[in-house]
């Protein structure tokens, strides 16, 4: 059976860095995020972008992206996902860039707002990058306001985007897998049900559902209407197709019902397989600390990827994680559930 790309058992695909980490406690990354920027033409409310962003505008140059890209490629890097940050479109080398990491050798993701896609953009994307998500977080004019803070206008100009970028995944016959995402929460219930079917309409591969995270100092997920949410999330369920899917992280929504949303593990494992380069191009523990200087590993102008993932001052920053500082059911948390599984010491192995 075909594990799903939104299955936390992936890392079991990658063995080999497994048993690298668990002989030497350190492994090499198999996938980065990059961010080209950490500009935004987006006013969502509950961004988990580059931290302080208004007061460090940057971006990466193209150049300076190959270079980063070749040392990613060249220290075992196997997947590279542009996202932000801000949104890669606004950076004009984002796609440049992205057209040179599958020309290196790297599988290519693409997540983005969708609102400066246009023909050439989009013909790009689907000739060189495995999948891309659009972050449209609504289904209606009037929720995409509330969780964009954009007018109508731009809404509807994203839907014929994502039309455009379906037409060309046909027109250049690409494998690309096409999605968009909803980040669910109080406001967004109304719009679960409509937003598989306006995926299906749009022609998609895909409609995905996640939990909206507080972030920093919001420490607790809300879990009000939590049964609501996925009593219509398993209505829309019903909205899948052979060509298109409706897909969520269900083990999430199912703890956060429940309210066991505590960690098991008291290490971020995950770190050691997943990792982050930012904007200002300093490398930082994890997606949701861009931009937290406690939290960088290092700066890609000082010094080498190599350099900053054997630095011991990576390894003083990653053996001084606060979880406290994290949001519960973060990014690695399915990873890290996983690898602490695999690290208990079972009885009686070799009886299956």
């Amino acid at each position: 059976m075909k594990v799903s790309q939104f299955s936390s058992s992936k890392i079991l695909q990658h063995i080999d860095r497994i048993s690298e980490w668990q002989k030497n406690k350190i492994s090499r990354p198999v996938t980065y995020e990059l961010d080209m920027t950490n500009i935004c033409n987006a006013k969502c409310h509950f961004c988990f972008g580059f931290f302080e962003q208004s007061k460090n505008l940057v971006s990466i140059k193209l150049n300076e992206a190959k270079n980063i890209l070749k040392q990613i490629k060249s220290f075992g890097g196997k997947a590279v996902t542009f996202t932000g940050g801000g949104d890669p479109l606004c950076n004009k080398d984002t796609v440049k860039a992205s057209v040179y990491a599958k020309k290196i050798g790297l599988d290519v993701g693409f997540i983005t707002n969708g609102i400066l896609l246009n023909q050439e953009t989009a013909d790009d994307i689907v000739k060189n990058c495995t999948w891309i998500r659009i972050s449209l977080d609504a289904a209606s004019r009037e929720k995409y306001k509330i969780t964009h803070g954009m007018n109508s206008t731009t809404f509807d100009n994203v839907l014929e985007n994502i039309k455009i970028l379906v037409k060309a995944k046909k027109k250049f016959k690409s494998g690309i897998t096409i999605g968009i995402g909803l980040l669910t929460y109080d406001k967004t219930i109304d719009d679960i049900i409509p937003f598989a079917k306006l995926g299906l309409s749009l022609g998609v591969d895909y409609a995905q559902y996640r939990p909206l995270l507080k972030k920093f100092k919001e420490k607790e997920i809300n879990n009000k209407n939590q049964s609501v949410i996925l009593k219509n999330m398993k209505i829309a369920e019903k909205y899948g197709t052979k060509d298109f899917s409706v897909v969520s992280s269900i083990h999430k929504y199912v703890l956060m019902e429940s309210k066991n949303t505590q960690r098991q593990y008291d290490v971020c494992y995950g770190h050691h397989f997943a990792t982050v380069v930012a904007a200002d191009q300093k490398m930082y523990l994890c997606c949701h600390m861009r931009g937290m200087k406690k939290y960088c590993i290092g700066d890609l102008k000082k010094n080498t990827l190599r350099e900053i993932w054997s630095s011991e001052h990576r390894k003083k920053v990653f053996s001084n994680i606060d979880f406290k500082d994290c949001p519960l059911l973060c990014r690695c948390d399915s990873f890290n559930t996983v690898l602490f599984n695999m690290q208990k010491k079972v009885d009686h192995v070799n009886f299956l």
